[in-house]
């Protein structure tokens, strides 16, 4: 399952950057600049450039990854994807480079262009990212003032032109489409004695904090880690999971979770698994009796060393049981009967069924989608029509062997091209449901 990694904006360059060689690396003959690494309709992009995106990509998160105790990341596959993070970061910084010159082909059909000052502006940043960094890091990266100057133009271009592109997207958006529904939760999950004895045996944990790591654990499909989630919080700017594979992971878990059921009711089910979901049915209609009698939702779970969580879902919830039982249901409505699931038994009361600040989220998602939609649809267009080329012998010179990362202060009067409040609004959301940030 590939790893979307997001691309860090170009139109604010960092600071100095942190180079270190990487222990056991042999070092790497620097790259040629000028060589072509893509074509694109008869324009081309440089492996410089092309090297250059890399390696603010690579400074943009590779800090992010070994405050997780990862070294070495860019060489890892980390995402079970067959490939290395720095691999997936090169394909996707070809492609990126790839739509911004189709983008430059197209934007006086778009009314976009580049005027002198814009210009200025593109030099003063490329100079003030030059004067940040010492010569031997420039040296090291392969880059020059003009490299730095032009990637910064496409991409400027590439921010102006993908406004104009979706332009003609249908911005409506239905309550129905959209609707949200807040549940307050308690899960019951089974634990065997042997399981039980492991927890009493492990280093202390509360049973509040046990329990909310297992619904953590479950929340997120049990298939995400903190590490990618940390990893996907820049948008357009940053590299980090899309929603497309959160949403993958998620089915399956389901999935798997589906073959676990059929296999349960094709064969005896272990007597001792027996027990613990028996058990875990006895505490949830336990806790449920205490809330139907009218004690609080929250209090009534802490009694039992439980936790109750809310969640935003809609009809797509990865936990279908859940989903089933609660549409539809008036607001304030507790659910009388524990939900069964391969995770055990929730007990759960409908908050509201229309969460109205969730849903408008989720409109504002649904509209970005379909503009990121009409993007892809349009540049496979353009790919399709034209001629474009990747130069492969000349790309595999684009090794890591060495760390590069930003201080973790940085001045604030770094030097910025335009950004309009709407690019810079829409740069910082991300292609996470309500739903998904909840897990």
């Amino acid at each position: 399952m590939k790893r979307e990694l997001r691309r860090a904006a170009a139109l604010g360059l960092c600071a100095g950057l942190v180079l270190a060689s990487l222990a056991g690396c042999s070092k790497k003959e620097r790259i040629d600049k000028e060589e072509t690494a893509i074509t694109v309709n008869g324009d081309t992009v440089s492996l410089g450039v092309l090297n250059f995106a890399v390696r603010y990509d690579q400074a943009g998160l590779e800090g992010a990854y070994m405050s997780f105790g990862i070294t070495d990341p860019f060489n890892q596959d980390l995402f079970g994807a067959g490939e290395t993070v720095g691999q997936i970061a090169v394909e996707q910084d070809v492609e990126t480079l790839t739509h911004a010159v189709l983008a430059e082909q197209k934007m006086e059909e778009y009314g976009v262009s580049v005027s002198d000052d814009d210009k200025a502006a593109i030099t003063a940043a490329a100079t003030a990212f030059m004067e940040a960094n010492d010569a031997e890091t420039l040296e090291e990266i392969g880059v020059t003032q003009e490299i730095v100057e032009r990637y910064l133009e496409l991409e400027m271009i590439r921010h102006r032109v993908e406004p104009k592109m979706t332009e003609d997207v249908d911005t409506e958006v239905s309550d129905e489409e959209a609707a949200q529904r807040r549940i307050e939760y308690v899960l019951f999950s089974p634990v065997t004695e042997e399981e039980a004895e492991t927890e009493s045996e492990s280093e202390e944990v509360t049973p509040a904090e046990t329990e909310q790591a297992a619904e953590a654990a479950t929340e997120a499909g049990e298939s995400e880690s903190s590490l990618e989630e940390a990893s996907l919080v820049r948008e357009d700017s940053t590299m980090t999971a899309s929603a497309d594979e959160t949403e993958s992971a998620e089915t399956e878990a389901e999935t798997t979770a589906a073959e676990t059921e059929v296999e349960t009711e094709t064969e005896t089910e272990d007597p001792e698994t027996a027990e613990a979901m028996a058990k875990a049915l006895a505490q949830a209609e336990e806790f449920l009796a205490k809330v139907q009698s009218g004690e609080d939702f929250q209090t009534a779970a802490d009694e039992l060393g439980k936790h109750a969580n809310e969640a935003t879902l809609d009809a797509d919830y990865y936990v279908s049981e859940v989903a089933e039982a609660t549409e539809g249901l008036a607001d304030d409505t507790l659910i009388e009967t524990p939900i069964k699931t391969d995770s055990g038994y929730y007990v759960v009361r409908v908050i509201s069924q229309l969460d109205r600040e969730a849903t408008d989220a989720e409109k504002e998602n649904i509209v970005e989608q379909r503009k990121s939609d009409r993007m892809t649809e349009l540049y496979d267009e353009w790919a399709e029509a034209g001629e474009i080329t990747q130069n492969e012998e000349a790309i595999a010179q684009i090794v890591f062997d060495y760390t590069l990362m930003t201080p973790e202060t940085e001045p604030e009067t770094e030097a910025q091209t335009d950004v309009t409040p709407a690019e810079t609004e829409q740069e910082a959301q991300t292609d996470v449901t309500p739903a998904e940030t909840e897990a």
